[in-house]
């Protein structure tokens, strides 16, 4: 078994990479809004992928939270949306303020 440490940077070098796929495919134009792309894809995947095999019930091994750290990153901003939505899915119809 792996250290937490070890594990937790994996799960941020996978999501980081990801991240910068998306931003190298959707090519936001400006330094500040991809710098933002990727910290929000990096993020996201650090700390979504834990929930998502906590809530999934999948047997989560080094190899699989890398992936899903790497599918969140590249997901970014609508990982999060997706992963809300399968949670709280009456929060998909809910009006916006």
């Amino acid at each position: 078994m792996m250290s937490n440490e070890k594990s937790s940077v994996m799960l941020v070098v996978a999501g980081f990479f990801g991240s910068l796929i998306a931003v190298g495919k959707a090519s936001h134009g400006n330094l500040r809004d991809n710098l933002l792309a990727v910290s929000a894809g990096t993020s996201s995947a650090y700390f979504l992928t834990p929930v998502v095999f906590e809530v999934t019930g999948i047997a989560a091994s080094q190899q699989t939270m890398s992936a899903m750290a790497f599918l969140l990153g590249v997901l970014g901003q609508r990982g999060v949306e997706i992963i809300i939505g399968k949670i709280f899915p009456e929060a998909k119809d809910a009006p916006v303020d």
